[in-house]
């Protein structure tokens, strides 16, 4: 099979973290397939494996009009001309005119639907036209996980008859280097970045556990400057902090190196599509605290402190009963983890790709 992947559009962040071990995965499962990779003028957002094919496409302007060429004629010329068998797109919003070819897409959430206050009324115009375009007229709409799939039926159940589930991997934590976490200064660790993380909240609650305990510390990653400043008014007006460390984004190595040496993952998330870093933890052996969120509660199963709601008092409740788990406990949460690979993952996509359209 000779797979296209289109990554014109993906920055680093969720979606680089994504097709990167999907990548790997799709290696691991079909070593003998051509893959080519198409990205943007600054090169692929992530890693590619040995073996694959990158193609850097140049826009003949820049700016916006540059980027609404790339992923409409740029993409699709450069598709055309590989002759592949399939067309993977990483993101919703590409591949505008489409491919010449069988095409997928990789659908994340549709948390700008669920949750609309969380975006700015441009962002929810661009996803209604954009996504609505490309969602029409893909041949597989692969959803990173049931919730996800079962959210596509439900709003868009014309749409949804191409829906197949491809839930993400956990297994490439398995690589990241060993870090023995802390014993004498244990801490937490949450994240800042976007509205549906609940870092308010998270603070909040951690500030209610500290009365109850003068040991552990927070650390709370992923923050611009705006927001830690912010935060840093917070803390201090809840007379923590000395208990809570706000910490910018980080590279792959420290984040790996912070989260590895955590002994705590506090991820009571409004909205998740997936929530890959509950399962990362699980994966890892760390107790973690989640909300209710569907997609919570589909990739932990029931081995993680759930947040009866995101108040003070039950998020303090909550910590302190993941940090009650066993090793009994933890190992079990870590043997569900095995159901979540990413050369299950590439499997589902391609299998899905392969099948006749029809």
């Amino acid at each position: 099979m000779h797979l296209v992947v289109d990554a014109v559009v993906v920055r680093p962040g969720s979606s680089a973290i994504v097709v990167e071990h999907l990548l790997r995965g799709w290696a691991e499962a079909a070593p003998d397939d051509r893959v080519t990779v198409l990205s943007g003028p600054d090169g692929p957002a992530f890693s590619v494996p040995d073996g694959y094919r990158v193609g850097t496409l140049q826009p003949p302007v820049g700016g916006p009009a540059g980027a609404l060429w790339l992923r409409s004629f740029g993409v699709r010329r450069a598709a055309r001309a590989l002759h592949p068998d399939a067309v993977l797109s990483a993101v919703p919003a590409t591949g505008l005119l489409g491919y010449g070819a069988r095409r997928g897409l990789i659908l994340y959430d549709l948390r700008h639907e669920l949750r609309p206050h969380q975006f700015s009324r441009g962002t929810r115009a661009s996803r209604r036209a954009s996504w609505g375009w490309t969602m029409s007229r893909a041949d597989g709409i692969y959803t990173i996980s049931e919730r996800t799939l079962t959210d596509l039926r439900d709003r868009h159940p014309r749409l949804a008859r191409h829906g197949v589930a491809a839930q993400l991997g956990a297994d490439h934590v398995d690589a990241w280097p060993p870090v023995a976490p802390d014993r004498e200064a244990p801490y937490a660790l949450a994240f800042g970045h976007f509205g549906n993380k609940n870092a308010d909240a998270v603070l909040e609650g951690w500030a209610r556990f500290c009365t109850t305990d003068d040991t552990w510390r927070l650390r709370l990653v992923g923050m611009g400057s705006a927001d830690r400043a912010a935060a840093t008014e917070r803390v201090a007006a809840l007379g923590v902090a000395d208990r809570v460390e706000l910490m910018p984004w980080l590279d792959d190595a420290a984040f790996q190196d912070c989260f590895a040496g955590a002994g705590l993952v506090l991820f009571p998330s409004d909205f998740e599509g997936f929530g890959l870093p509950a399962i990362e933890a699980m994966r890892l052996g760390i107790p973690v605290v989640v909300s209710s969120d569907p997609a919570l509660a589909e990739v932990t199963g029931g081995h993680a402190a759930v947040a009866a709601s995101t108040s003070p008092d039950d998020l303090a409740a909550a910590v302190a009963e993941a940090l009650r788990f066993t090793p009994e406990q933890l190992e079990a949460g870590r043997r569900f983890t095995d159901g979540f690979a990413w050369r299950r993952t590439a499997n589902v996509v391609r299998n899905s790709l392969l099948r006749p359209a029809g």
